[in-house]
């Protein structure tokens, strides 16, 4: 049996300190609350704009003032993405025309990274799946129409493959713009946004999400035989912008060259008031509170605690803040990574990608210490930001809860939905505790993860 194996007192302690702390100390529901003011102050934080501009500054200011920062345990520091191009949204609205009597405006919203389009009394066909796209486009019923995606809810991984490629898969038959079904599990008249992914090989068209219901109510018109009409108009631009991740760590006692890191992204999509209090302003707000309930608690680990505010994740487009963590970061030695972007709901346990070896040893390192987050799903810890570590052969890792497909975070993934209320600071803590805990226990364990 090694040292990683055996129970250590001091790590013992400092994770019932940390319990306490969180559950009835000084950082209950600091998450929540520091969320909460950052959304009602600055809204939506679209990649690079001026609102995710000041809530970044705010965010930075608020971890210097730290009495950790002032006294050196925390470092923290803002960095430079390289050049940018951001995109933009302009005026947009979506009116049917037939065979309403009289037109409707419709719930819609434009797809991020789309381009403009402006179309009177286009045609629309409506299609379920692939199949049903292939077999209208072959027989040369979509050319010059607009192809409106109704497939209903499964999960995540199989819809947003529509909302990616659908632009171009439509666009191969002639298509001249795309209405999609939001990808969400429940809705209640809420299109949800994401980006489109052009591949450069077809002409690219506008495309944007619908409501279920009306996508549904655009079904039953085709299935009666009724001619569907409507007017679209998506108004954008790229422009050059500059953005900033945000980086706060505790350095290492004995091996500062080696990183636990963890972090959310702090961008956001801009469907609603509120947008972005769950995807990812939460994820974001619990893994620093993580970091500083180790750091109220005077604790120095073995090996350096970094936090990351990830910028631009959700439009994925070239320099953003993973990208550039990869780029200036990637050679580092990085222990382990965690992503914090599925939702907050009350943690079981987490997600891991990497060797079997280390993962026995993560396993063992919970049932030391935390035993009451044991549940540990294999080949499932990677996210959108770590990957490019992964792909380094990071070790990856995410918290997770009791919802297997997250049909409770896709019901409000990306929409108006999105806001402090479907969020709970109890949940929150569960999450604050679990990530704070797990990423102390390797930072601060005598023997590290293998690599």
């Amino acid at each position: 049996m090694t040292i990683a194996y055996c129970t250590n007192d001091a790590i013992k302690k400092n994770v019932d300190n940390i319990r306490q702390a969180i559950n009835a100390g000084p950082n209950k529901h600091k998450a929540y609350d520091k969320l909460a003011y950052i959304v009602d102050t600055f809204g939506p934080r679209m990649w690079a704009s001026p609102s995710m501009a000041l809530a970044v500054d705010y965010l930075y200011n608020q971890i210097q003032n730290w009495e950790a920062t002032k006294n050196g345990l925390v470092e923290v520091r803002l960095e430079k993405l390289d050049e940018i191009s951001t995109w933009v949204r302009g005026s947009e609205q979506l009116i049917l025309k037939s065979p309403r009597k009289r037109p409707q405006k419709l719930g819609m919203i434009g797809l991020g990274l789309i381009v403009p389009g402006n179309i009177k009394d286009g045609e629309v066909v409506v299609v379920r799946n692939w199949g049903e796209l292939d077999e209208k486009g072959k027989a040369n019923k979509i050319q010059g129409k607009i192809v409106c995606y109704n497939v209903p809810w499964t999960t995540y991984d199989d819809l947003k493959f529509y909302r990616q490629q659908g632009p171009d898969r439509a666009s191969a038959y002639g298509a001249i713009a795309v209405l999609l079904r939001s990808v969400a599990s429940f809705s209640i008249y809420s299109p949800h946004t994401g980006n489109v992914r052009y591949s450069g090989n077809f002409t690219k068209i506008p495309a944007a999400a619908i409501t279920v219901e009306d996508a549904e109510m655009l079904q039953r018109m085709q299935d009666r035989g009724q001619k569907i009409t409507v007017d679209l108009e998506l108004n954008n631009e790229m422009k050059a912008s500059e953005s900033h991740n945000i980086i706060a760590e505790i350095k290492g006692s004995q091996h500062p060259e080696q990183i636990i890191l963890m972090g959310g992204h702090f961008d956001s999509w801009d469907t609603g008031s509120q947008t972005g209090a769950m995807d990812d302003g939460a994820g974001t707000l619990v893994t620093l509170e993580a970091l500083k309930v180790v750091a109220d608690l005077g604790i120095r680990p073995l090996r350096t605690l970094r936090w990351i505010a990830w910028s631009g994740e959700e439009m994925g487009l070239p320099n953003n803040g993973a990208q550039h963590y990869v780029k200036k970061h990637g050679d580092e030695d990085h222990v382990v990574a965690l992503e914090n972007d599925v939702g907050q709901l009350t943690a079981i346990g987490f997600g891991f990608s990497g060797k079997l070896q280390t993962s026995r040893m993560v396993r063992q390192l919970i049932m030391n210490y935390i035993p009451d987050l044991s549940v540990v799903n294999e080949n499932d810890g990677s996210g959108v930001d770590t990957k490019p570590l992964g792909d380094k052969g990071v070790p990856l890792m995410r918290n997770i809860y009791k919802d297997p497909n997250d049909d409770y975070y896709f019901k409000y993934h990306h929409s108006a939905g999105d806001t402090m209320n479907i969020l709970n600071p109890d949940e929150m803590d569960s999450n604050v505790f679990a990530i704070s805990s797990m990423m102390y226990i390797i930072a601060d364990n005598p023997e590290r993860l293998p690599k």
